[in-house]
Formats: structure tokens, sequence, C-alpha cells
């Protein structure tokens, strides 16, 4: 069977490295909705995590895999230097400098960012808006971290 090109929504490929909560790691290529206009990469990648189906597929280059989103460690996407790839949106963007401490006791040091009113800009504030995971920002590669695999999760600068 052929399909009608005129019917397919096209996607937005972006290569990632999932870390999953077993240790297992998967790179490859997510496919995003490109139809959603007027958002960010960063909008649309976490709009793809919290909405949306449980399973989603991988192409790595062996195969395409369907992965759990409950499984999920961290999804790690590389930031591009170029500042036109509109991997931000021009909305207020939230810091707060954090450690990330996994059930197994793995850290994750960064940036935790939100888009945020700056009165919400608290730590409190933002790892309790309505979504799944987390952003933060480390080394040039924005985490996506899965709430639920999170113990605690502790101010940089009131160590």
């Amino acid at each position: 069977m052929s399909e009608d090109a005129g019917l397919t929504v096209p996607k937005d490929r972006l290569a990632v490295i999932i870390h999953l909560d077993t240790g297992a790691i998967v790179e490859g290529e997510i496919f995003m909705e490109s139809a959603v206009g007027g958002l960010s990469v960063h909008q649309k990648i976490t709009r793809f995590l919290d909405q949306g189906s449980r399973f989603f597929p991988v192409r790595t280059t062996a195969s395409t895999e369907f992965i759990n989103k409950t499984a999920i460690r961290y999804i790690e996407v590389t930031i591009p230097n170029d500042p036109g790839a509109n991997f931000f949106s021009h909305l207020l963007m939230q810091t707060v400098p954090v450690m990330v401490y996994f059930k197994d006791d793995a850290l994750l040091s960064g940036q935790l960012m939100a888009e945020v009113p700056q009165d919400k800009g608290r730590l409190s504030d933002c790892v309790n808006i309505d979504s799944i995971f987390l952003s933060v920002y480390t080394s040039g590669k924005m985490c996506y971290i899965n709430k639920d695999v999170v113990t605690k999760i502790i101010h940089a600068d009131n160590r």
C-alpha cells in the first residue's frame, strides 16, 4: 500500500542519547511533530515527552526501537551552537543551579531551567511544575530528566 504524501504529517528528527533506568543507553533519532508552529526545539521536546503515547520510536543505526517513557532516566540533547537554530523560545526562562540525585545515588549537576514567571522562579516552584520531565542544562547539553527516577534535588548554591 502506498501512502498519499499529502496526508502524512511531517516530522522533525532530533538526535538524542537516551539513558534508561536500567543503565542501558540508546542513541538515535526521535521524531517530533513539525506541524506545531511557533514552538522552539526545547518546547517541542518537552511537549513530546509530556504528551502523547507511553511508547515512542527511536531510530538507531541498527533498527527502530520503541522506548517506554517511564523507563527513561534522562534524555540528552546537544544544543546547537547556531543561535538561529531556535533551540530556546523567546519566553523568560528561569534557571536554578542544582544537583539532581537519582535512585541509585548517581548525580547530575547543572542549571535547572523552567519557563515560568520570575515570581515562580524558586526551586520548589520549578520542580513542581506540571510536567513529567525536568529540564537541566549541563556542559552544552539539555538533559530531560524523568521526575520518577529522582530521589532529591539540592540547590547547588545552598550546599
